[in-house]
């Protein structure tokens, strides 16, 4: 997968040169290769040095054209810590973020909050103004600083695999409010007919979970420095908690009485919100792959549905 986003962004880089009429050569492609290969908020110093164990030959002018060119086609992106230099991120398939600067060690922590966008947005619509781009850095002093602590340094993990990360963390949030509904359900529930879907229903919510378990266990272990990784997805859980119906509307004479019909109806309901919420929510990221998870996630919520609808109409049939 990394070889073929380095090749999407060679190419990607090629198209520009060959547009601004620029040669294409082996130090640009070397200085491409190494800035894509090492995350994090580079200057042209750190870019040069980086190059130069691999050709002493590039010139630090070569590095700070090149990495102007990257920026222009959107694979680099410029940022400022407070510390007199320009600085380089990788921003080609990466999801747009936010930085906290610390002004004493410079250390940098991302983060998105889709809460946050959605307050920008209501401002400039108040407004009527058309926001082209924008970023919040906030500066201060870490805690590490105030403590007068040593940082402890370590490589800087891929924004991309931080935010895969927090996306699957965030599902497996989904699925567990979800086991936890049908779970009470099943329990509470005196209809017999209704209890066994609930039951059945936590059944196959599990199984999902299981998987999504086993695909974060991987990416931990393809990523070593994603389990100390500071989280970079904000989400607010209340969202995830007002996707779930409340079970008082099955109550009647003093219990909870939900035949198999109105079980698979709710759960229907569960899924249907679920995929609208999620595929909200991925369409405020650019392609990455934490994208791919919420949408692999309404994907699944569609299925479910779909299944769930069938087996309505199973037991309406039967009930006939």
């Amino acid at each position: 997968m990394a070889g073929k986003k380095l090749d999407e962004e060679r190419q990607l880089f090629y198209e520009y040169l060959r547009q601004n009429g620029l040669k294409k050569t082996r130090q640009k492609d070397l200085i491409l290769e190494t800035f894509v290969n090492n995350e994090g908020h580079l200057s042209v110093e750190d870019i040069y040095a980086l190059v130069k164990k691999r050709d002493k030959r590039v010139g630090i002018v070569t590095v700070f054209r090149t990495l102007k060119s990257l920026t222009a086609c959107g694979i680099a992106k410029e940022i400022a810590l407070g510390d007199g230099l320009t600085r380089f991120e990788h921003c080609y398939h990466h999801p747009v973020h936010h930085h906290i600067i610390c002004t004493t060690c410079h250390q940098v922590s991302e983060f998105v909050s889709p809460e946050l966008e959605r307050v920008q947005e209501s401002i400039v619509t108040q407004y009527d103004f058309k926001p082209i781009h924008q970023r919040i850095q906030i500066y201060g002093m870490c805690h590490d600083c105030r403590a007068e602590q040593p940082r402890a340094d370590g490589p800087s993990p891929d924004t991309g695999k931080v935010f895969a990360r927090d996306a699957l963390r965030m599902a497996l949030a989904m699925l567990n409010q979800g086991i936890d509904f049908y779970r009470t359900a099943a329990v509470r529930n005196q209809d017999p007919t209704g209890r066994e879907i609930f039951e059945l229903l936590a059944g196959e919510e599990e199984s999902h979970a299981r998987l999504l378990e086993k695909e974060l266990e991987l990416l931990h272990q393809k990523e070593r420095a994603l389990r100390e990784a500071p989280v970079f997805l904000h989400f607010e859980p209340r969202d995830l908690q007002r996707l779930i119906p409340s079970l008082h509307a099955g109550v009647a004479s003093g219990g909870l009485c939900l035949d198999a019909r109105s079980a698979v109806e709710t759960a229907m309901q569960i899924e249907e919100r679920a995929a609208g919420f999620f595929l909200e929510y991925a369409e405020r990221f650019a392609e990455t792959e934490g994208k791919q998870i919420f949408l692999r996630f309404v994907e699944h919520a569609r299925n479910h549905h779909a299944a769930m609808l069938r087996r309505a109409q199973a037991v309406i049939s039967a009930g006939a």
